[in-house]
């Protein structure tokens, strides 16, 4: 069998659909994403490239956000009452963006950011035996273009390279009767890789109360590679009624290829004198995750080790509703909401990823200090809904019926924008 690393993506994070995260600045934060038709200033060069077109033709944008991320513990509690928690997990990311002023009818753009990641670790025995730990981290360095078509009309393009880093670490016991265990096999695979994709985008502003946007974010595979180390029992023969076996300790390179998925967003955004309200459609293209296949160059590693897992994720689509209110010339207040529908099947949840379908609540401000430097703070909280499971148990070698619950993030942003 074979268990292995990864996707998030997130930086180690797990607080949108399957590895996927949306929120990459400040406002991303506040409005749970719902920030698309709406995108303007230095993050717009990320959340919606053609929008810097309408940005102040005569200035340059730039945005530094920190962002503090909390995942609590997930709890499984098995049907004869058996309880097993994940760790819980702290991380700080930066994320950076830049939109430039018009230059003869073009814009240029650059983003920081981390778009996926995941990391789940447990140390009681039945989840560990399947997942120790899995983590994926990410980051992506996107610089965009954008054209003016017209008054009303901005398109844009980018290059996407991503670089990536997975763990895993899994480890195979066998129960004895007196309820103590034998290690029969350990693996941990460290891996990376450096991959490419593209995005593209479109708005239209109808009037300036009013615009209609549409973006992409193509597929990328990530295609990790490392070495992979640890033991296999090699069973000898039964003697004297106890099985009798061999420690092979191994060493060999590997590699596996896991699908960053094509996004696409459809939003709509109204402003109403000093209230603008966005709604986002984000359909995430997850069927390309078929299954985790992990390919070592030991062939005989590769046969225990090197079997396809099977995932058949689904597509999945989140709606993400936003509003920002200028409170004032120098205060804006937003907050945000999103349903998010996991793309994990029923057929094959695991402890590696016990994702659900989730609720996120957000909130924020922005104060403009002066007419070049804005600081603000935003706040978002993720519920992961509760979720009855069926996992096999590679110990007992039968299925393990359970509920999975609590769970859920916290994200709190700090960030500075400044322009000139």
């Amino acid at each position: 069998m074979k268990k292995v690393m990864f996707l998030s993506v997130s930086t180690a994070i797990l607080f949108a659909s399957g590895y996927k995260i949306p929120e990459q600045s400040l406002s991303g934060v506040a409005l749970s994403a719902a920030y698309v038709a709406n995108a303007s200033g230095a993050d717009s060069a990320y959340y919606n490239p053609a929008n810097m077109v309408f940005n102040d033709k005569n200035k340059n944008f730039f945005e530094l956000t920190s962002t503090f991320i909390h995942l609590n513990k997930i709890k499984f509690k098995n049907d004869n009452g058996e309880v097993y928690y994940s760790r819980k997990e702290d991380f700080v990311v930066p994320q950076f963006h830049f939109a430039s002023k018009d230059i003869n009818g073009w814009r240029i753009g650059f983003s920081v950011t981390y778009p996926g990641g995941l990391s789940k670790r447990w140390d009681n025995t039945i989840p560990e035996a399947g997942a120790k730990e899995f983590t994926l981290k990410t980051i992506e360095f996107n610089p965009v273009i954008a054209k003016k078509i017209n008054n009303n009309i901005g398109i844009a393009f980018g290059i996407r390279f991503v670089k990536s880093e997975g763990i895993a670490n899994v480890l195979g016991l066998k129960q004895n009767g007196d309820d103590t265990y034998t290690p029969l096999y350990s693996e941990y695979l460290n891996g990376d890789s450096f991959d490419k994709g593209w995005n593209a985008a479109i708005s239209y502003k109808y009037d300036n109360t009013l615009t209609f946007s549409a973006t992409y974010r193509s597929k990328i595979n990530l295609s990790l590679s490392g070495i992979s180390s640890g033991f296999y029992n090699k069973y000898l023969i039964t003697k004297n009624i106890a099985d009798v076996y061999k420690v092979i300790v191994f060493n060999t390179p590997g590699k596996v290829t896991i699908p960053l998925p094509a996004t696409l967003n459809l939003a709509i955004a109204k402003t109403f004198n000093k209230t603008t309200v966005e709604f986002v459609f984000d359909r995430t293209y997850w069927s390309s995750y078929t299954n985790l296949d992990f390919d070592f160059s030991d062939p005989i590693v590769n046969g225990i080790f090197g079997n396809p897992k099977p995932k058949n994720w689904k597509d999945s689509n989140t709606y993400r509703f936003g509003l920002t209110h200028k409170c004032t010339d120098k205060l804006t207040a937003m907050i945000g909401y999103a349903y998010d529908k996991t793309p994990v099947p029923d057929s094959t949840i695991d402890f590696s990823l016990p994702d659900s379908d989730k609720h996120i609540f957000s909130t924020g401000i922005k104060y403009k200090y002066d007419d070049r430097m804005t600081f603000g703070l935003s706040a978002l909280y993720t519920k992961q809904k509760t979720r009855r499971a069926s996992i096999y148990d590679p110990v007992s070698q039968t299925y393990t019926n359970g509920e999975f619950s609590k769970g859920g993030a916290y994200l709190f942003a700090f960030g500075m924008t400044y322009s000139y």
